[in-house]
């Protein structure tokens, strides 16, 4: 039946709306289709590959998104464990063969400048390489870097161990050194990573433990290896040492370092007009610069930090060298009681590292709670009756340990004053340890291999000219000039907690 013109004219826009609602909801439909269309024409159109950073499978990488503070205390304190175990290669390895030092230069048929030549070689090679480890743990992660480090320091000692000569000696000594010397900056980054700023101080004490027994152990355990199985036994006991390690690592160590949060995507500037697709922005390649940690010197409460520290590890390695001298041809001890001789010294390092560390959690501590205005800064560390006294304490057990042996008197006295002298030094060492790794958190291991750069190059200076000055100058005024240096370069330190909390402001951004 027709319809009127009427109602015919009235249903038309209506059949026009639902079909015009039809076609709407089809256009929609099809949207994903449209969206997959350009989406495959883009991926067929040269797309930039994003940068990705190869990492080991099973080897690296978080085990879990949970922040490393959070872990447990025992699960905390296996890794301090394994990275202060680890800590104690380099130190053991630069002093293990000191006993056998005349039979290795009978072995190679060469002079004893040349052999002493391996320690100066492994000493720099210690202080250089930490900059370029810190690095890499900043980008592939810290258990990736322990694991290539000690592959490396494995091959280099069991190279040296089987030397014929003394040049393939040296050359191996340095690539035993760049493995070894991988914990000396990242092993700070560890500690940084796990453990919050109220414990740091505590975790630096205990973490300091094996670098500070590595340099007594060493003499006495290559003295009678030497003895018993000759100067290679050194060697494969230090490679046997490292092998446990690298298993440790592998077994027991999880990745304690978290990347930074990526930056969010900008919003597109500019479309292509013929095909109406974004320009895909090129990603930048990321380059490694081992010189990178090395900007951190420009923040002066670094390298004011930095310089007191190097003066201290310069009359430390002074004071060791000379002490073996002074003991073997003064008092007329053998090898194997020289090495006897270092254990005050450790003992007393040990003991201020322990009581530092947790010295300076308890001055943080306070001072944040009285904090009246809520803000932080890490110079509230610094501070406090131990920590002055230990810097008015190495002038005076410098002072009378030199005199001490230079009057000849009972060589106990002098082992007395050896323990002080490493009380006094591992007190503020462990402090401002804790201190630098406070002001930048997330570049632990970067400024720490800073620290240890300083700190090694001076140790090495100490060590050659150390024989020649105490000819010169005879054991009383030089080590009251040690202490003297030390005492005038505490004056740095002065600087720091008077200007630390302005500066604290003007990093902020930086960390």
């Amino acid at each position: 039946m027709d319809r009127h013109p009427v109602d015919q004219a009235y249903s038309e826009p209506k059949d026009m709306a639902l079909r015009t609602e039809e076609e709407d909801r089809r256009t929609v439909c099809s949207l994903p289709h449209t969206i997959t269309s350009v989406e495959e024409s883009i991926s067929t159109e040269k797309p930039h590959k994003p940068e990705r950073v190869w990492r080991w499978p099973g080897l690296c990488g978080p085990d879990s998104e949970a922040d490393p503070r959070s872990y447990s205390t025992t699960k905390k304190y296996t890794i301090l464990l394994i990275v202060a175990t680890a800590g104690a290669i380099s130190p053991i390895a630069s002093t293990i063969y000191f006993p056998a030092i005349v039979d290795m230069q009978h072995y190679f048929k060469t002079d004893p400048i040349t052999i002493n030549a391996s320690l100066s070689v492994f000493t720099f090679f210690t202080a250089f390489f930490p900059l370029l480890w810190a690095t890499l743990g900043d980008v592939f992660g810290r258990r990736q870097v322990y694991l290539t480090a000690f592959l490396i320091a494995l091959v280099g000692t069991i190279c040296c161990a089987v030397s014929v000569n003394v040049t393939m000696f040296i050359a191996f000594r340095a690539i035993s050194a760049i493995g070894s010397s991988c914990v000396m900056s990242m092993g700070a980054g560890t500690i940084s990573d796990i453990f919050e700023p109220s414990q740091r101080g505590r975790a630096f004490a205990w973490y300091t433990c094996g670098p500070l027994l590595g340099p007594a152990l060493g003499p006495i355990i290559g003295g009678y290896l030497n003895q018993a199985f000759g100067w290679q036994s050194n060697f494969w006991f230090l490679s046997a040492y490292i092998a446990c390690i690298w298993l440790a690592v592998f077994f027991l160590l999880p990745e304690t370092w978290r990347p930074a949060a990526p930056a969010a995507p900008s919003l597109p500037t500019s479309v292509n007009i013929k095909t109406g697709v974004e320009p895909v922005a090129k990603p930048r390649r990321r380059w490694i610069n081992p010189l990178s940690p090395l900007a951190l010197l420009r923040f002066p409460n670094i390298s004011l930090t930095i310089i007191f520290v190097g003066v201290l590890f310069l009359v430390f390695y002074l004071n060791s060298t000379v002490f073996t001298r002074t003991y073997t041809d003064q008092y007329l001890l053998d090898s194997g009681t020289v090495g006897l001789c270092y254990l005050p010294m450790a003992i007393g390092a040990m003991l201020g590292g322990i009581l530092g560390g947790r010295y300076s959690d308890r001055v943080y501590n306070h001072r944040v709670q009285k904090a009246t205005d809520g803000e932080l800064y890490p110079e509230m560390r610094l501070g406090g009756w131990l920590f002055w006294g230990a810097i008015v304490l190495q002038l005076l057990a410098f002072t009378a340990y030199g005199w001490c042996v230079q009057m000849h008197v009972h060589w106990a006295y002098g082992l007395v004053g050896q323990f002080f002298i490493g009380f006094a030094l591992m007190v503020p060492n462990v402090i401002l340890s804790a201190y630098i790794v406070d002001c930048f958190r997330k570049r632990g291991a970067s400024v720490t291999a800073c620290n240890n750069c300083a700190r090694y190059i001076m140790a090495g200076i100490g060590s050659l000219v150390a024989s020649n000055l105490q000819e010169a100058l005879g054991n009383g005024i030089l080590l009251t000039i040690c202490g003297g240096a030390l005492f005038l370069a505490s004056s740095t330190l002065v600087i720091i907690k008077w200007k630390g909390k302005g500066w604290s402001q003007k990093r902020k951004d930086f960390i």
